[in-house]
Formats: structure tokens, sequence, C-alpha cells
């Protein structure tokens, strides 16, 4: 069985960003993101189905990836933790969506 390739979506700007706040409403999560530059993100997903997470506040994350899933119009996204080291707390921090699609804003703040 061959998996999806990951598409590396959002802004190049993430790559060593930080997760700084996770937020639901309804069928829509916000996810606010510091990016390498300095430059702060609003990443909203909307037609949220699902939401898998542990500790993402704080996490170090090497880049947004999208990939295919069984459901029509639906895509698993995830914040991609720039640590890879089983054995610490650090690695374990993940945010996984499942979406419709999303949008990302950048803030003047």
């Amino acid at each position: 069985m061959t998996l999806p390739a990951a598409r590396y979506v959002g802004s190049p700007d993430f790559h060593d960003g930080f997760v700084r706040a996770v937020n639901r409403t309804g069928d829509t999560l916000t996810v606010n993101i510091d990016g390498d530059t300095g430059i702060k993100y609003v990443v909203s997903f909307r037609e949220v189905r699902e939401v898998d997470s542990l500790s993402p506040v704080g996490m170090m994350i090497y880049a947004l990836a999208e990939w295919d899933t069984d459901h029509k119009g639906i895509y698993k996204y995830e914040f991609v933790n720039w640590f890879d080291e089983p054995d610490t707390v650090q690695s374990r921090a993940h945010l996984r969506i499942f979406a419709g699609g999303f949008t990302v804003d950048r803030c003047n703040a």
C-alpha cells in the first residue's frame, strides 16, 4: 500500500515557528503562530471534523503538512513538530486536524 505524499502548505515562515494558541468554536479551529521572522499568523481551519492534539501550545513547528483523505473534501493537516526524539516530552506534542480547508492571515501586531 502506498501512502499519499504530504504537501507542505501555508507560509514558509512557519518553519521554526511556534504555536502560541489553539481555539475551537463549532466547526472552526484557529491556530496562532509566531513565525521564524517574528511575523504573527492566524491559521483558520473550516469544516473541522476531528482534532487530535497533545500540548500543542509552545510547540516548535517544522511546517504545516496536508494530506488527502478517503473522504471527499476533507484533508488531514498536521503542524509537524520540529523535535523528533520519541523519549522527550517536546517530541510528544502534536496538532492534527481533519478539515475542509484553511486560510492564513498575517497579524499586524
